[in-house]
């Protein structure tokens, strides 16, 4: 039996002692550069391996998987939340179960998220040496537009796990909480004491700050465009540490340099690394001074990266051993 880890991991090592007596490889360290599909459906073929550990960068499209389950492939398991890499309905069809780790970073994202939020509503990128000149850096009258967290409002995007853990660090500064998501069951606004509105608008007008924790499909992608950020009022703030797609890069780019928004914080892009993006250079260049970015690190810590490797590891030694997965998502 063998476990193929596909991209980013150049080493295996630990899943070989989550995994004791499977074969465990990382496709990285064996070719030597970063795996194209074709360079993973090549190394399948030539070493079959029944289960494979994805990170995110490698994008799994219909020929790919229609080839890699020619060559033996049973499951994919996606090291992390988001599975947008993946064609799943393709893999439906080639027969291919796959995977994800929901569960492994919910508190470190949540508090990147607090973070983010803090770093918005509290100014601090006036604080910054580049802010202003010299001699006018304490003069504390720049930071005057800052208003009380105790009070205001924060719309959450998506209330899932981290959507639910990002609410209960808020309500703990004394924001009101109030949120969007059509697939959570009825009832669990008054389980977290807070506040279901039943559409977009709704969620955007009058808040003061914004955070998103949705996932990344067709009904969210660009969802956050020029027209629903002009639903914000022009003192709101942006933080978004789920998918880069789920913003229009380019409409928020415009609001903030327009001012037509106060601020965002950003841990996630739409092309990562970024490519040709205005947003990036601009933030790269010191352009925006009321945007800060992060390198998608908020689900980041010793412990988590620990916690999703055993858990990614876990769940392909299920689909070896033929054992229902814990999460499946085809």
């Amino acid at each position: 039996m063998r476990v193929l880890i596909t991209d980013f991991q150049p080493d295996a090592g630990f899943e070989c002692e989550v995994l004791p007596g499977v074969e465990v490889d990382a496709l990285l360290s064996l070719i030597g550069h970063p795996p194209t599909p074709a360079d993973l459906v090549r190394a399948v073929e030539e070493r079959p391996a029944a289960v494979l550990i994805t990170w995110y960068e490698m994008f799994f499209n219909a020929p790919t998987l229609a080839a890699l389950s020619r060559a033996g492939v049973r499951g994919i398991v996606r090291a992390g939340v988001g599975y947008d890499n993946i064609d799943v309905i393709a893999a439906q069809t080639a027969c291919i179960t796959v995977c994800n780790v929901p569960d492994y970073g919910t508190d470190e994202v949540a508090d990147h998220a607090m973070a983010l939020l803090l770093w918005c509503l509290r100014d601090l990128s006036a604080a910054l040496p580049t802010a202003t000149r010299p001699e006018a850096w304490w003069d504390a009258t720049r930071f005057a537009s800052i208003q009380r967290l105790q009070g205001s409002t924060l719309a959450v995007l998506g209330f899932g796990r981290i959507g639910q853990a990002t609410a209960r660090r808020a309500q703990s500064f004394g924001l009101n909480v109030r949120w969007y998501d059509p697939y959570v069951p009825r009832g669990q606004d008054k389980v977290t004491r807070t506040t279901r509105v039943e559409s977009l608008s709704d969620l955007l007008q009058d808040c003061d700050a914004l955070s998103i924790h949705c996932s990344l499909n067709d009904e969210t992608r660009h969802m956050i465009d020029a027209a629903a950020l002009a639903l914000l009022p022009p003192h709101a703030v942006v933080v978004n540490t789920a998918r880069g797609p789920v913003i229009d890069e380019q409409a928020l780019y415009e609001a903030l340099r327009t001012r037509r928004l106060a601020a965002a914080a950003i841990d996630v892009l739409q092309h990562e690394p970024p490519v040709e993006n205005a947003l990036f250079d601009a933030y790269l260049r010191g352009e925006l001074q009321n945007l800060l970015l992060t390198p998608h690190v908020a689900w980041y810590s010793q412990q988590s990266a620990r916690e999703l490797r055993r858990k990614a590891a876990e769940e392909a030694g299920r689909l070896l051993r033929g054992e229902p997965p814990f999460n499946p998502v085809t």
